[in-house]
């Protein structure tokens, strides 16, 4: 019996377990049970992220610092930013860390001006642009 030489070349190549097409493994999705998402309010953040290293309030904004191991070369620790009680931004640098809107400041963005995209709707306030200070006024002798 004759054996073609591409059927020989065939069984050849299904034998030999490294000349085989490998699976690549799809990569596990991410682990979105800790991501922080828009919206979410700050017992959902604690409870998913810990205790942060610092808080800061002021009027309807609350900021969330935790630690991330790149403060010493990049020099801003990760933030959480909510108003009114509520994350509208998130600034990570920590490796395993998620947030799943879109962050003012991603991963490798260089540094510009940002000019505000229009003027505010509230005419009631103003930005300061100054402060007058009027002196005493003496009275006058009689």
């Amino acid at each position: 019996m004759r054996v073609s030489p591409l059927l020989l070349a065939a069984l050849c190549a299904t034998a030999v377990p490294g000349l085989q097409a490998q699976e690549t493994p799809a990569e596990p999705p991410p682990d979105t049970a800790l991501a922080l998402r828009p919206g979410m309010n700050e017992a959902d953040v604690l409870q998913r992220w810990g205790e942060p290293i610092a808080i800061r309030r002021l009027n309807n904004w609350t900021y969330l610092f935790y630690e991330n191991g790149t403060e010493a070369e990049g020099g801003y620790h990760d933030t959480v930013f909510l108003q009114d009680g509520r994350v509208v931004d998130v600034i990570i640098r920590a490796s395993g860390r998620m947030y799943l809107g879109q962050s003012s400041s991603p991963e490798g963005r260089l540094p510009e001006i940002t000019l505000p995209s229009r003027a505010p709707t509230d005419t009631t306030v103003a930005p300061v642009g100054g402060v007058r200070v009027n002196p005493p006024v003496n009275p006058k002798p009689e």
